[in-house]
């Protein structure tokens, strides 16, 4: 019985050794707890700033197409400027003297220009020469005591003057045969031009 007794106390762990185990086991334990807090506040802190980047990105491009956006607008802006500077120069050059025929003198020329650029119509308002003026063969409010076919050359042979010289600049839009031409022998109307066609006003 004696000998069976002190074997088995030979077995039995040290308590020492024990106690080391227990205390590297938590070392370890408070190691992988600190690991894991230090995971978690890494992981928050990227999320937070990802987050941050996110919204930041979001914020620029929206800057970025608004100026995107007043760049066009301004642009189209100055195109617009550009072409209502080059109308009132060409208004200019062929009211002063430029359309000119035995006739007719060009007083004013005006024109409608669509949001697209395009030239829609025209308006060319004329004063007649002596020849033609009272007391000759313009009675007054736009008529005339002379044949339709006559008057309708005269008309267009100023449109055509016009028409040219308008055609000598590249920045205008265009302006050929199929544009609408009204006319006016001052400030009351004489005829329209449309298709190609002029008719006086007296044929409507």
């Amino acid at each position: 019985m004696g000998e069976l007794s002190s074997h088995t106390q030979s077995v039995e762990p040290q308590p020492q050794a024990v106690r080391k185990l227990a205390v590297v086991a938590t070392v370890i334990s408070g190691i992988a707890v600190l690991g894991c807090i230090t995971l978690a506040l890494w992981n928050y802190n990227l999320t937070a700033k990802v987050n941050t980047l996110t919204t930041a990105n979001a914020s620029l491009n929206k800057t970025t197409q608004a100026l995107t956006k007043q760049q066009k607008d301004t642009e189209a802006l100055l195109q617009r400027v550009r072409l209502a500077a080059n109308l009132s120069s060409i208004s200019h050059v062929l009211e002063q003297t430029s359309v000119v025929t035995d006739d007719f003198v060009l007083e004013k020329a005006t024109f409608d220009v669509a949001e697209n650029g395009t030239l829609k119509g025209v308006l060319l308002n004329v004063n007649n020469q002596p020849n033609l003026g009272l007391g000759g063969a313009y009675r007054g409010y736009g008529k005339y005591n002379m044949a339709s076919s006559t008057l309708t050359k005269k008309a267009e042979e100023v449109i055509d003057i016009a028409m040219k010289q308008y055609g000598t600049s590249d920045k205008l839009p265009v302006w050929d045969k199929n544009t609408k031409v009204e006319m006016t022998v001052q400030n009351y109307e004489l005829g329209k031009r449309e298709g190609g066609i002029f008719k006086l006003a007296s044929q409507k």
